[in-house]
C-alpha cells in the first residue's frame, strides 16, 4: 500500500515508516532490558510497550496536523490525546489499557500540562469541544490507520517475536475512547491517594521506554551498539595486582554487590571492570554507570574508556561535557565545525538510552531519583544495570545520605547491582553501606602489600602556614619541587605571591576561582618538571596526576591530607618524601572543617613519622572510629528525612517539585564570567561557538556570589552573568572575603 499519512518532515517520513523505526529500537531494548517484565510484575510488559509505540503517533493523521507539517502553521491540539484513544481496540482489562494509554499520552507532555487545557470531563467545556473537533479531523485518514492495524500480527512477530492478535479493528472514530475520562483523570485520582510500589515502577517503565524508543528513532539511531566481547579480551594487562586478580578470578562475586578499598593509583578502575565482566550479560548488552564526584575525574576516565571500548559505547554526562567533548574532538584534528557537530551528537546520544558505558556525576544520578523532568527514561535505562560509585571518601554526610537512599531505590525496585570503591573508607562508613544497602562483600589490598608501600614521612610544625614561608623557601633554595596546599583561596594567593620570586624554576597557583580557560592552561603545565613551586587549595586533591618532592599543608581532616600526600613521591621514585603539616589552624579553617576532626587529625599524626599504606588505614580509624561527628550525623539524618518526605511526591508522568534550579543549590555554586573576558565571551556567542563559552566560566560559591552581588560586582544581561571584581590570569579572582572552596 502507498502510505500517505506523514509523521514528520525534514526528512519526510510517513507514519508507517516511523512506526517501523520505533519498533526496530524496541526489539533491541527488549534484549538489553530482559529483566524489566519481572521487575514490574508484568510478564507481557513488552507487548504493552509495542502497542503504545504502534499507536503513539496515530493522532498525527488529523487533517490539521498534516497541514501543519506542510505549512509550519501550528495545529493547536495534542496529537497524542487522539492517539491514545485507540487503546479502546485492545482486548485487555482496563488497567492495562490505561497503562498503555498513559504511555502514549505522555510521550511529549506530563499529565499536569494536559490536565490544564484538555479536560473533557464537562461536555460544555472548551476542552471537550476542542477534543471533538480534533477527533473529527481523523476521519479522512481513518481507513489508512485501520489498514496499518491489520499488520499488527506480522509486525509484532517481526519485532518482538510474538504474533499479537488481542485487538479488534475499529469501524469509525466513534469506537475510540476519550482518553482524558478513561485514563488521565483516573490516574490523577490514584496518584492523589498514593501509588503502590509496582504501579509506580510500571508507569516509570512505560513512559521511560516509550520515550527512549521514540527519541532514538526520531534521531535516526536505530541500532543500539553493544559490546559482545569479554572485557578481559578487550583490555590487555601485562600484569595484574592482587585486587584485580581477586575480582577477575572470583566467580563467587557474580550477582554480588561489593565494596573495594585500595590506595590511590592502585588500579581500582581496571579492577572494577573485572567485576563488571563477572556480572555483565554480554548477550544482552546490559548497562554500566560510573559515578564520580568531579568532572575532571570523569573526563580522564572517558579518555581511558574510549581507548578500551571505542566512542560508540562510551557516554559522558556532566554540566561541562559539551565543552570537554568539543575539545576532545578538536584534539583529534577535526575542524571546529566538525568537532561541534560530533560533540553535539555525542551529548544527544549520551542523554538517551544508547551508550553502554556512561560516566556521570553523583548529581546526574540523584536527578533521576529526585524525579527531575524526564526522569522516567533515565531511570529506566538503569534497570538491571551495574553502578560503580567511585571516590566515596570525597562526599559529605549530606551527599552520602542522598546516595544511600537513591541506591536503595535502584537496588530494590530496578534490580541494580553496586560496586563502591574508594582509597580511604572508615569502618563506620563501610558499616553504613553494609547495613543500609546490604553490601557484605569487601575486597581490600593484602596487608603485607600495604605495608610495603611507604612513600611519606609526616612532620608536624607547631605553627600556622603563614609563618612557614622561610621553611618553604629553604626547600626551594635546595632545588626541591615544592607543593603547598592551603584551605582557602585567599591564603593560597597570599602565599603564592610571597614565594614565587624565590623559585628557581617556574611557579603555578591553582584553585577554584579561575576561569576554566586559565585553570586548564595551568593544569596542562603541571607535569613539566620546570614547575618548581605549586601552590593551591583542595583543587589539588583530585584528579591531578602530579609528582612533587615535598608537601607543606594546612591541617585538614586526615582523609583530605592523605589525598594531598598522594601528589608527592606518587610513583615511589624517592625513598620517602617529607610532609609538613602546620598544626595551628586559623578562623577560616573552621568555616570549612569541623574543630573535632582537625583536633583528632593532629593528635593522630603526632603518633606517626614514616607512614605506609597500612598506617593510613589506622589513621583513618583513629580520626573516624567513632563515626560521624554530632553535626554530620544530624545532617545525615535530616537529609534522609527530607528525602523520604520528598519521595512521596515523585510520581511518574507528572511534573515533580524538584527542579534543575534545586540541583544548582545542591551543587552549591553559580558560574560567572570575569569581566575581563566579556568581549571574548560575546564574540564567541555571536559567532555561534557555544561550546567555547564554557571556558570563560568561573564557579562562585553562593555566599561569595551574593556578597559580590550586594556590592554591585555582579551584573548580567541576556548573554550571561558577569563579575567586575579584579581578576588576574596568574592569581585568579581577587576577592578577600572567605568562600567555601569548590573543587570542580
Amino acid at each position: 500500500m502507498g502510505w500517505r499519512i506523514l509523521a514528520k518532515t525534514e526528512p519526510e517520513k510517513t507514519l508507517y515508516e516511523h512506526i517501523l523505526d520505533v519498533l526496530k529500537v524496541l526489539s533491541q531494548m527488549m534484549k538489553i532490558y530482559s529483566s524489566v517484565p519481572r521487575l514490574c510484575g508484568e510478564p507481557n510488559f513488552w507487548d504493552y510497550v509495542f502497542y503504545a509505540l504502534f499507536f503513539h503517533d496515530f493522532g498525527k493523521s488529523a487533517i490539521g496536523f498534516q497541514e501543519s507539517l506542510r505549512t509550519g502553521k501550528k495545529w493547536g491540539y495534542r496529537h497524542e490525546i487522539i492517539s491514545a484513544g485507540f487503546v479502546s481496540c485492545l482486548e485487555y482489562e482496563d488497567e492495562i489499557k490505561k497503562l498503555i494509554a498513559l504511555g502514549i499520552v505522555t510521550h511529549h507532555k506530563e499529565i499536569d500540562e494536559l490536565r490544564e487545557g484538555y479536560s473533557t470531563i464537562r461536555p460544555d467545556s472548551p476542552g471537550y469541544e476542542r477534543y471533538i473537533n480534533a477527533l473529527s479531523e481523523v476521519k479522512e485518514n481513518f481507513d489508512e490507520l485501520v489498514e496499518m492495524m491489520s499488520l499488527i500480527p506480522d509486525l509484532s512477530h517481526r519485532f518482538i517475536g510474538k504474533r499479537l492478535t488481542n485487538f479488534r479493528l475499529p469501524h469509525s472514530i466513534d469506537d475510540l475512547t476519550d482518553v482524558f475520562k478513561f485514563a488521565i483523570k483516573p490516574y490523577g485520582d490514584i496518584v492523589d491517594s498514593g501509588l503502590d510500589r509496582l504501579t509506580w515502577v510500571k508507569h516509570i517503565f512505560m513512559r521511560g521506554f516509550v520515550l527512549g524508543c521514540d527519541y532514538l528513532a526520531s534521531s535516526n539511531n536505530f541500532e543500539i551498539p553493544v559490546m559482545r566481547e569479554e572485557i578481559s579480551k578487550v583490555i590487555k594487562f601485562e600484569k595484574l595486582n592482587d585486587i584485580q586478580l581477586k575480582l577477575r578470578n572470583s566467580k563467587d562475586l557474580k550477582g554480588k554487590d561489593v565494596i573495594l578499598v585500595a590506595p590511590t593509583g592502585y588500579g581500582k578502575t581496571e579492577a572494577s571492570l573485572f567485576w563488571v565482566e563477572n556480572n555483565h550479560d554480554f548477550e544482552s548488552g546490559g548497562r554500566v554507570f560510573y559515578v564520580l564526584p568531579y568532572t575532571a575525574s570523569i573526563n580522564d576516565i572517558f579518555k581511558r574508556f574510549v581507548n578500551y571500548f571505542g566512542e560508540d559505547l562510551v557516554g559522558i554526562k556532566h554540566h561541562r561535557a559539551g565543552y570537554f567533548l568539543y575539545k576532545f574532538f578538536r584534539d583529534r584534528e577535526y575542524t571546529p565545525d566538525e568537532a561541534k557537530k560530533i560533540a553535539s551528537s555525542f551529548i544527544d546520544l549520551s542523554k538517551k538510552i544508547y551508550k553502554q558505558f556512561k560516566l556521570i556525576t553523583y548529581l546526574q544520578l540523584l536527578k533521576e531519583i529526585f524525579g527531575v523532568a524526564g526522569f522516567e527514561m533515565r531511570i529506566s535505562e538503569m534497570a538491571g544495570g551495574l553502578i560503580i560509585l567511585d571516590e566515596v571518601h570525597s562526599y559529605s554526610a549530606k551527599i552520602i545520605s542522598l546516595l544511600i537512599e537513591g541506591l536503595r531505590i535502584l537496588k530494590n525496585e530496578f534490580g541494580v547491582r553496586v560496586l563502591i570503591m574508594t582509597a580511604t573508607l572508615p569502618r563506620f562508613l563501610r558499616e553504613i553501606f553494609e547495613t543500609e544497602l546490604g553490601i557484605n562483600t569487601l575486597i581490600t589490598v593484602d596487608e603485607d602489600k600495604l605495608k610495603k608501600i611507604s612513600r611519606h614521612k609526616v612532620n608536624i610544625v607547631e605553627d600556622n602556614i603563614l609563618n612557614g614561608i622561610d621553611l618553604i623557601k629553604s626547600f626551594l633554595d635546595r632545588g626541591f619541587r615544592v607543593l603547598v596546599v592551603c584551605n582557602t583561596v585567599k591564603r593560597a594567593q597570599d602565599i603564592y605571591v610571597s614565594l614565587r620570586e624565590f623559585a628557581r624554576g617556574e611557579s603555578r597557583l591553582i584553585h577554584s576561582r579561575f576561569a576554566l580557560v586559565d585553570r586548564e592552561r595551568i593544569e596542562s603545565s603541571l607535569r613539566d618538571e620546570r614547575v618548581q613551586l605549586l601552590v593551591g587549595t583542595q583543587a589539588i586533591e583530585v584528579s591531578l596526576d602530579i609528582d612533587f618532592d615535598v608537601l607543606f599543608s594546612d591541617v585538614a581532616p586526615v582523609d583530605r591530607l592523605i589525598q594531598r600526600m598522594g601528589r608527592i613521591n606518587r610513583r615511589g621514585r624517592m625513598e620517602y618524601a617529607d610532609v609538613f603539616i602546620f598544626s595551628e589552624y586559623l578562623e577560616d579553617d573552621l568555616k570549612i572543617y569541623e574543630y573535632e576532626l582537625l583536633e583528632k587529625t593532629i593528635a593522630s599524626l603526632r603518633k606517626v613519622g614514616r607512614v605506609n599504606e597500612f598506617d593510613v588505614l589506622s589513621l583513618i580509624e583513629d580520626v573516624y572510629g567513632e563515626g560521624f561527628t554530632q553535626k554530620q550525623r544530624k545532617i545525615f539524618d535530616e537529609t534522609r528525612e527530607s528525602f523520604l518526605r520528598l519521595k512521596r511526591g515523585i510520581v511518574p508522568m507528572f511534573k515533580n517539585a524538584f527542579s534543575e534550579e534545586d540541583f544548582g543549590k545542591l551543587v552549591g555554586f553559580i558560574e560567572v564570567i570575569p569581566s575581563c573576558y566579556e568581549d571574548e565571551y560575546l564574540r564567541a556567542y555571536n559567532d555561534g561557538n557555544y561550546f567555547e563559552l564554557v571556558k570563560f566560566y568561573l564557579p562562585l560559591a553562593y555566599p561569595q556570589f551574593f556578597n559580590l552581588f550586594r556590592k554591585g560586582q555582579i551584573y548580567n544581561n541576556k548573554f550571561g552573568v558577569f563579575c567586575r571584581a579584579g581578576y588576574d590570569k596568574e592569581i585568579g579572582l581577587l576577592v578577600d572575603e572567605f568562600e567555601t572552596n569548590i573543587v570542580e
